[in-house]
Order: C-alpha cells, then structure tokens, then sequence
C-alpha cells in the first residue's frame, strides 16, 4: 500500500496560497477511487482549515511540522508534542539577548490558541500577520510582556528575521537543545527566514513514519519545496520536487515535477497510477 503526502505551501497550493480547481478536482476524484493522499504542513489547523476545505480528506493530516496529527474525520488530534517550560525559557531568554521579538503559539486550559507577539517589527512580520488577519486568525494576541508560560501549553515558538540576525540562534538551538528546528526562507517574503522551534518528535519525518505505520502503508512518496521537507524527503521510498524547489531539496530529489502553479503534485500522481 503506498502513502502520499504533499507539502502545502509552494507545493500543493499556488503563488495564490490556494488549491486549485484543477488540482482539487484530480486529487478528489483519485481519494474516491482509494488513493491515500493526505498533507504535511508548517501550518496550524487554524491556518489550514480553509484552505484545505476543497480537498476531501480521510487520511490524519501532519500540521505545524508533525507537532500535531489531526484526524479530519472524528476532527480530533491523534498526536500532540509540545514544548516543555524550561526549553521554551532557554529559548526566549536567548531571543531577548539579541533583541529578537518571536511569535508563541500556545493552547490554555480551555482548549484555546493564541499567538502571543510584541508588534511589527520587519516586512516578514508584516506580511506573516497581514496573512493571518486576512484568514481572520483569531489566534493572534498582541501583548506588552510575555505572559507566564506555565498556564500554557506550548506548540512552538519561532522567529521571523534576516538570516543574518538568525542563523547563530538556529545554530544554537540545533546543537544544545533537544527540539526540532525548522529553518528557513519565508517563501511570501523573500529575504526573511523563519526558525521554528518544536517538540523533538515535531518533524515531518516523525509524523510521517507514524501515518505510515498508521494506516499500514509500506510504500512513502512524498512531495515538497523547501527546506523544512528535508526530514521528509530522506525517509520517503520516493520523492519528488517541485520546479520552484530550492536547490538543496532539488538535490534529495527522485525527480522533478511541475512547479505549483502548474498542478504538478496533482497532475504527476494522476499519470504515476494511470494504467499505461
């Protein structure tokens, strides 16, 4: 049995930040005849929930990096990792030192979610806030000083700045905590990078080998486009870039396909499964 899982950002969805018509039409009518196709992405539930609203899902999908593994049918999370207070201490203290202002995504006691930040500081956390408001994301809490975090659950904490202010934190943080960083070039504001710290078990290839097992695949093919996909590619039987990938995801590669602005994802799995 083999397992798909697509990337959503420059990936599945266009330069629209949307599944097409035609990509949505293809993946349905192939998820009715049995195909096991499901998404992985950096996105909340929040973030996703509209987006992924055209596509008829069945299979759990893979959000904010494998932090969660949420079930679109009993609309439950079968999997959750968060980020413990001492890690999340460590990590902001450091922050503060460099004069960094990061987004907290945590859950309270109510099963509520909020993004904690401080305001506007560059064009990567306009552009990041601008996108959420428009999907009238009512997770978004501006505050003066961080709240104490031990009323919380944390799901991530991460940083939208230049790569030169970024790189010595994600290089710290890779190498003393125990977490999962995802670091990378926002694709909607080039020039800015995104560090996302998460959960050690908060990866894509994680949560993959965890569907994988879910649902007794034993056959992954993945697709994707940047470099938080890594994990993912190197645990897939096949794998498979974009045109807009980035070179080094390019490189992990089985092969490439059409960029997303052309279908690629939906178009190359409707002629891999074709009967010839």
């Amino acid at each position: 049995m083999d397992l798909y899982i697509s990337d959503l950002d420059g990936t599945l969805l266009n330069s629209q930040q949307i599944v097409s018509e035609n990509s949505a039409r293809i993946i349905n009518n192939l998820i009715a005849r049995g195909l096991n196709f499901t998404i992985a992405t950096a996105r909340s539930y929040e973030a996703s929930r509209n987006i992924l609203k055209p596509l008829h899902l069945k299979l759990p999908v893979i959000l904010n990096n494998g932090a969660f593994i949420y079930d679109p049918v009993s609309r439950k999370n079968i999997v959750e990792n968060y980020v413990d207070n001492d890690t999340a201490n460590f990590i902001l203290k450091h922050y503060a030192s460099k004069n960094i202002f990061p987004f907290i995504s945590v859950i309270n006691d109510e099963g509520k979610r909020k993004i904690f930040y401080k305001g506007i500081f560059n064009k990567g956390h306009e552009v990041y806030i601008k996108s959420r408001k428009d999907n009238n994301d009512k997770r978004l809490t501006k505050i003066d000083t961080i709240p104490s975090l031990n009323k919380y659950k944390i799901i991530n904490i991460f940083a939208i700045e230049k790569d030169s202010d970024l790189k010595s934190s994600y290089e710290l943080f890779k190498n003393k905590l125990d977490i999962s960083c995802h670091y990378t070039e926002e694709i909607y504001s080039k020039g800015y990078f995104w560090l996302e710290t998460t959960n050690s078990k908060a990866n894509k290839s994680h949560a993959a080998q965890f569907l994988k097992k879910y649902i007794g695949a034993d056959k992954l093919i993945c697709f994707g486009d940047n470099l938080n996909d890594e994990p993912l590619f190197k645990l897939a039987d096949e794998k498979y870039a974009v045109k807009n990938a980035y070179k080094e995801l390019k490189a992990l590669a089985t092969s490439i396909i059409g960029s997303n602005d052309e279908d690629g994802v939906a178009k190359f799995i409707l002629y891999k499964i074709t009967p010839k």
